[in-house]
């Protein structure tokens, strides 16, 4: 049968198969982010990590558009390499680790316990000082907030305050994060998702790219949710600050192995071709 009569139950089961074969191992690396996510000292949190994923799978599925449309133009072997972006952050996530327990191991005692020899007057003094600091540092704050107010009256200043803060909350450098090991890791997509595109109508890759689209959701919220059970919640929070830089680096080399990127690199210098991949 033709690809251009097939029903529209055969392209959803065609593309939830192919969502499925290419992101079974995004699981992991889900897992491993919203791992991250639970330690309370961690910048990413759980909204970076679905507009990550969905930035880094829209941007695969738009080289998979062009892909087929100027035949292969973009090597897409070439995104392997950005498997060495997990690999960097975990080595730094050990660093830190490491940097962090040191610290912990040269806690002077002396810093934490207060001195026997400050007598009750002092003790009253630095109080009175505190409640003579904490009263000015009041008044000042209140004084800033009214200033602030009387500035933010424009509603065109706090629609655009608003906005900002919105955009920065929402797009900042760990949800680059997520898009940028989305895309190392997507390399398999491109070459499945390019082949599939390539015999469809305009209307079937419309039912392609919808299904993915909701695909990408549940894996989301599979990944959230399982993480999220009291029992790995609670482990999760007492192990993920070590595990998740090993979780990083056994990625990053996933990929970059999976992805064959150094091999085509080798042909790609032999042969001086670096358009093919």
């Amino acid at each position: 049968m033709s690809n251009n009569n097939k029903n529209v139950g055969e392209i959803i089961g065609t593309a939830v198969v192919s969502y499925i074969v290419t992101n079974i191992d995004d699981l992991v690396i889900l897992m491993n982010f919203f791992t991250e996510a639970t330690i309370s000292s961690s910048s990413l949190k759980v909204h970076h990590i679905f507009i990550g994923q969905y930035v880094g799978f829209s941007i695969l599925l738009g080289v998979s558009l062009i892909g087929f449309g100027v035949s292969y133009a973009l090597p897409v072997k070439m995104l392997g390499f950005l498997g060495f972006l997990p690999i960097i952050l975990g080595i730094k996530g050990i660093i830190e680790i490491i940097i962090e327990e040191y610290k912990k191991s040269t806690i002077n005692i002396n810093d934490i316990i207060p001195n026997d020899n400050i007598s009750t007057i002092e003790l009253e003094t630095i109080r009175y000082r505190n409640d003579i600091n904490e009263q000015i540092i009041s008044e000042f704050t209140i004084q800033q907030q009214e200033i602030t107010n009387s500035i933010n009256s424009s509603r065109t200043l706090k629609f655009k305050e608003k906005l900002l803060k919105c955009l920065s909350h929402c797009f900042n450098l760990q949800a680059l994060k997520v898009t940028s090991i989305t895309l190392a890791n997507g390399s398999d997509n491109i070459a499945i998702y390019t082949s599939l595109f390539a015999q469809a109508t305009k209307w079937q890759i419309g039912v392609y790219i919808a299904i993915f689209l909701i695909m990408v959701l549940i894996w989301l919220l599979f990944c959230y949710f399982f993480i999220n059970f009291r029992l790995i919640l609670s482990f999760a929070q007492k192990y993920a600050h070590y595990i998740v830089p090993l979780a990083f680096i056994g990625i990053g080399i996933y990929i970059v192995i999976e992805s064959d990127c150094f091999p085509w690199l080798v042909q790609a210098i032999k042969t001086k071709n670096f358009t093919n991949g």
